[in-house]
């Protein structure tokens, strides 16, 4: 029987607490049956509602329950992020993979409007 990644991650953070099943059952208000054929492979899904009292009760998000990666990105340099954007292989506008001239395109274009910022700053 083939455990979920939703049992695999209950089980990993309620060791990582030290907790038996019974402790996460006292702690989250969700049935020990339900908790332990999560866990064992015996079923493969919670509902929200559970899966939030679960995650509550072991200090994570459901997200993290459900192994759900979300990746997060702060732009500082536009310039550097737009060699990064451009070297995709898989960049689409409209549903359409954008070609490489039409990357050059947008690199012209792009350069052109920073260019632009850069010279009125500096008359400023």
């Amino acid at each position: 029987m083939e455990i979920s990644e939703l049992g695999l991650n209950i089980k990993k953070f309620r060791k990582q607490k030290g907790w038996s099943l019974s402790k996460l059952k006292q702690e989250s208000g969700v049935g020990y049956a339900t908790l332990h054929d999560i866990e064992n492979g015996k079923s493969k899904k919670m509902n929200s509602k559970n899966l939030e009292k679960v995650a509550k009760a072991l200090n994570v998000t459901t997200n993290e329950l459900l192994g759900i990666d979300i990746v997060e990105y702060t732009v500082t340099d536009l310039e550097e992020t737009l060699k990064i954007i451009l070297q995709s292989d898989e960049l689409e506008i409209d549903g359409l993979t954008v070609t490489e001239n039409e990357k050059e395109e947008l690199k012209d274009f792009f350069s052109l409007a920073v260019n632009s910022i850069k010279r009125r700053r500096k008359k400023e």
